[in-house]
């Protein structure tokens, strides 16, 4: 029996996608492990986030490697690794998908998009060092969902994921997901959904791992109908949604009805110039209004900001904290605008000759890796930390225990400490982006 091991690795440093307490392993190579343990292959996986264990003392026939920006380093480390074991090594995933032939300095191949209808194929093939493309899966009922017992390290699943689309319909700017999927949608039947859910003894949170949950609002709808019906009701819920899910009152009810629910919004910006450049077509009225609207259903809402457009300014810091406060957001990310593989906001930046670092490690929107039009990089890094600072405050973290929500006020001690630590950990980059904006700011005298 051939043996094949899987790795979703870490980032090397602490960012801002840690501000969740609440983690579950990468459902995309999860899937590829079940395919592979479905046809006979021995399949041992390890997401870095739950358990990183030595390598040294493992052995397989072929390793497959997935990896975003911010862990890519760490994946080529491991491809390294592995192929002077004599393991075959595979790589996939959004980084690589777009720097393909960088990857394959560290790997056997790289597989372009979605992989699950090439895997096999792959696993066959015995010819040199190659770039393989793969091709969007047409229906995704034909595809296993993840099978959480292939992840070493995890005890009884209580947090789970669950991918019930592909594709995103949106355009925006900064986005790598519309060129990975494509903007066609793609779902996973309402009955596989509720049948894989039914299949764990005890969900406490669960997480819809996809862009948009809501995308179909009657599909949304219909998996709510039918997790109430067969009684799949977790203590937590956390899909990503687009803002306009609040111009639906039976999805809204039914979100009250099924868990507590707790909406992540890419709202990105309080500027109506900043939201036109990055195409997205809400208002900050339209934002503030349907923030109210979801919290009168009892939802709570993880608003993300991306700061660093080229219509921003220093003000933008505490006039977007500000708002927060006032539309009580209850747990705000502020990000730097980052210019991933694969997005337009790169392609307009090379082009500009903005880009001054491309240490994919600092490729974590806690990072700035740009130089911003309207103010230096030091200063867009301290404006992330100061709004950080601002919102999550001390005051914050008593308001949520005095009300008796132990989880939110537990969460925003942790975003706290999580802060403290990045800040720490980048003592030398601040002190490099100190230095760099020096030399542009004389470069422009």
């Amino acid at each position: 029996m051939e043996s094949v091991l899987l790795v979703a690795p870490r980032a090397k440093n602490k960012s801002a996608s840690d501000i969740s307490v609440i983690k579950t392993p990468l459902s995309g190579i999860l899937i590829l492990g079940t395919m592979l343990r479905d046809k006979g292959y021995s399949v041992k996986m390890y997401d870095e986030s739950f358990k990183t264990p030595n390598y040294d003392n493992i052995d397989a026939d072929y390793v497959l490697i997935t990896s975003m920006s911010a862990t890519v380093n760490r994946a080529y480390e491991l491809g390294d690794l592995f192929l002077e074991k004599g393991s075959k090594v595979f790589m996939g995933g959004l980084h690589v998908t777009f720097q393909a032939e960088e990857a394959l300095n560290h790997c056997d191949n790289v597989i372009l998009g979605e992989g699950e209808n090439v895997l096999f194929n792959l696993l066959n093939n015995k010819s040199k060092k190659d770039i393989i493309k793969g091709s969007p899966v047409v229906d995704l009922n034909t595809i296993p969902m993840p099978d959480y017992n292939l992840v070493e390290g995890m005890k009884t699943p209580k947090n789970v994921s669950v991918c019930t689309s592909r594709g995103c319909p949106f355009n925006c700017k900064f986005c790598s997901l519309k060129a990975m999927f494509g903007r066609k949608y793609r779902v996973v039947s309402t009955k596989r959904i509720i049948d894989y859910l039914l299949s764990f003894n005890h969900l406490r949170t669960l997480c819809f791992d996809e862009p948009n949950f809501t995308a179909d609002k009657k599909r949304a709808i219909d998996i709510l109908k039918q997790m109430k019906e067969n009684s799949i009701t977790p203590k937590y819920a956390w899909p990503s949604v687009s803002i306009d899910v609040a111009n639906d009152d039976v999805l809204l009810k039914l979100c009250s009805e099924v868990s507590s629910f707790h909406f992540a919004i890419g709202l990105e910006s309080i500027d109506q110039k900043v939201l036109d450049s990055y195409n997205k077509i809400q208002t900050p009225e339209i934002i503030k209004n349907n923030i109210k609207k979801i919290k009168d259903y009892g939802i709570r809402v993880f608003g993300s900001f991306i700061f660093g457009a080229d219509h921003d300014d220093k003000s933008v810091y505490k006039k977007t904290v500000d708002f927060c406060q006032e539309t009580e957001i209850d747990f705000p990310t502020f990000s730097a605008l980052t210019p991933y593989v694969g997005t337009d906001i790169r392609t307009e930046l090379e082009t500009e000759n903005r880009i001054f670092s491309n240490n994919w490690d600092y490729y974590d929107g806690t990072h700035v890796v740009f130089y911003p039009k309207n103010m230096t990089p030091l200063e867009l890094q301290e404006g992330i930390i100061d709004a950080y600072q601002s919102f999550y405050s001390n005051s914050k973290v008593f308001s949520h225990f005095g009300h008796g929500e132990i989880f939110y006020g537990l969460e925003t001690l942790y975003v706290k400490y999580l802060f403290k630590k990045i800040i720490r950990q980048n003592y030398d980059y601040l002190e490099y982006l100190e230095k760099i904006s020096k030399k542009k700011k004389k470069n422009m005298v």
